[in-house]
């Protein structure tokens, strides 16, 4: 296979079209960033469960806990970025989530950042492979398109509204790209050892990072024939990536007392491969998947009742460290179930791609179609295999156990960049207009796409969570109700939810759950159905775990509306919310 020649200068565009993309390049960053900033502003107060455990540890490393970091399931680069800002800021309850969404808002800008510098180096690539086989992409229509693919791929598959740490592998995902691309063009030492940091900072901040290090790697520095220097080079970005990585994986695996670099694929294999109970409260099985080194304990059948206080646990022990209650367990496997799970989750992953970035398949295909010659866009990409494959292999990794939207959004970029780089016009001249139109059509559909879908957002259509201080209110009410900062509580309904508990600084050490992600059962509905003995028994058995309050929260109800319409004395409602408090000591 011929090796596309990117030479060191290449031809300069002239002065006016430089200023014109010049021009493109500062309106698409002043607009993407205002987007961001007014979307993250419309759901502020957007949380999940995962978000809480983020922040619990990046609390604890702010307040001097440094060892709070080393996490088999959270990787540390996220929660160690919001410590520096909660440190900074110490904001009080209805400002953390606000401030940490405006850290989405910075890691979207690095990001954009690393996009740029990105799409400069396949821009650069698209030009060297063009010029012996037709006309490039014309250059504004080229950063059209760039800009449209990355605002799909991180306002929309990755929103900010999510306290996840996927923007920030995105922004790694598009730096590892250019790493790649850099290093294939002037192989150097100093390329190789940017690469391996930058793959090894990847890890950091989410541990598939880790083994798709080593692919691109693999993309940067195979080439045929080997020389010894680039085997000296290659090995290098080895060495690097792996030393950077070592610390963390050494930690990790003392803590566990066995080699590993992330538990976090372990366990979702058995959740969603073997049928293991996911989530939380494991008591076992099914059969072959082990048992439980550290139960919750069951303390109640109807309504089922589970108590796990444990030290340093967060606010929420169950889900703060899923690997300790995990324990235990034992991944196998399924190779009956196994293709059809790779088969589900690749429509699965297809369905955002196409329903978010429809516009931006449509275009790369046409571009296809308006190559100088028709198969030489097929040649081309197996030419630039170095560009898209990574992306096709996270898919895949990703596809044989569980995916979600915002895992998709870096790897997309890598995909179309592979595509679009491909394209090239006849030389005549042709077709320039049409891929003009094309480009900046893209674009325009683009940004229609994130104003209509950040309306809804402002409405409250979507998302209208994001737009409720509930969880704040609810975190001030208790503590100003004689609740203080470190005690137990219990809860009926979710607790994974409970963000009120880590603004409060409440520990959860029981629970009476409401199973939304279980279906079986549904305790907190067999609880509320009960008579008024049945409910004094349950509130008594919760008292005995320790817990000076319960509260009854139906945001984690698993059915809209069966909630109870009324709850008796001495339960109270807390003021600004549908949630319900019962003070234990006030009852004794």
């Amino acid at each position: 296979m011929t090796e596309v020649e990117v030479p060191l200068a290449t031809m300069q565009p002239d002065a006016t079209k430089h200023i014109d993309t010049r021009r493109l390049q500062m309106g698409c960053w002043i607009a993407l960033i205002a987007i961001a900033v007014v979307r993250a502003w419309f759901t502020r107060y957007a949380i999940d469960g995962d978000s809480v455990s983020y922040l619990d540890i990046g609390r604890a490393i702010a307040e001097g806990h440094g060892r709070a970091a080393i996490h088999a399931y959270w990787s540390p680069g996220y929660p160690v970025l919001l410590s520096f800002f909660l440190w900074l800021f110490r904001p009080n309850s209805y400002w953390e989530c606000p401030l940490v969404h405006f850290v989405n808002v910075l890691i979207f800008i690095g990001g954009l950042a690393s996009f740029q510098l990105l799409w400069s180096e396949v821009r650069r690539w698209h030009n060297s492979y063009s010029k012996d086989f037709g006309a490039p992409i014309p250059e504004n229509a080229f950063w059209a398109l760039g800009y449209s693919i990355f605002a799909i791929a991180t306002l929309n598959i990755i929103p900010v509204a999510l306290v996840h740490p996927d923007l920030l592998v995105a922004a790694f995902v598009c730096l590892a790209g250019w790493a790649v691309l850099r290093f294939r063009c002037v192989p150097s030492m100093g390329h190789a050892l940017v690469l391996g940091l930058v793959l090894a900072l990847g890890y950091y901040a989410k541990a598939p990072l880790f083994p798709m290090g080593f692919v691109f790697i693999l993309c940067a520095c195979f080439r045929w024939p080997l020389s010894r220097r680039m085997i000296l080079l290659s090995g290098t970005a080895l060495v690097v990536f792996v030393l950077v990585s070592a610390p963390f994986i050494a930690a990790l695996s003392r803590v566990k007392g066995r080699l590993t670099f992330g538990d976090s694929a372990r366990l979702n294999y058995a959740f969603f491969i073997d049928g293991v109970q996911h989530y939380v409260l494991w008591q076992g099985g099914p059969p072959g998947s082990g048992m439980p080194v550290h139960a919750p304990r069951k303390l109640n059948d109807v309504p089922e009742i589970y108590e796990f206080a444990a030290q340093n646990m967060g606010t929420y022990p169950i889900w703060f460290d899923p690997t300790y209650w995990y324990e235990g367990i034992t991944p196998h496997v399924n190779w009956k179930l196994q293709p059809k799970i790779l088969a589900a989750n690749v429509i699965l992953e297809l369905l955002p791609i196409v329903e978010a970035g429809g516009g931006l398949i449509c275009a790369a295909i046409i571009l296809a179609l308006l190559a100088s010659y028709r198969r030489r866009w097929t040649k081309g990409l197996r030419q630039l295999w170095f560009i898209w494959a990574p992306g096709v292999i996270a898919l895949l990794m990703f596809a044989l156990v569980h995916v979600e939207a915002r895992f998709l959004g870096g790897w997309l970029i890598l995909l179309l960049a592979g595509a679009i780089c491909a394209c090239c016009l006849p030389e005549d001249g042709s077709t320039r207009r049409a891929a003009e139109c094309i480009g900046f059509a893209v674009l325009i559909l683009a940004g229609t796409t994130l104003a209509v879908q950040g309306s809804l957002e402002a409405i409250g259509v979507e998302n209208s969570a994001g737009r409720s201080s509930r969880n704040a209110v609810i975190a001030d009410f208790l503590l100003n109700n004689g609740l203080h900062p470190g005690e137990q509580v219990a809860v009926i309904g979710d607790g994974m939810a409970a963000y009120w508990a880590h603004l409060a600084r409440l520990h959860i050490v029981a629970e009476i759950p409401a199973n939304i992600r279980w279906y079986r059962t549904h305790p907190a509905f067999d609880f509320w159905a009960s008579g008024s003995g049945e409910q004094e028994r349950s509130l008594e058995i919760l008292a005995r775990t320790g817990a000076e309050a319960v509260i009854a929260d139906p945001r984690g109800f698993a059915i809209p509306g069966e909630e109870p319409s009324t709850v008796p004395a001495p339960w109270k409602k807390i003021d600004g919310t549908d949630a319900y408090v019962y003070f234990l000591h006030a009852s004794e």
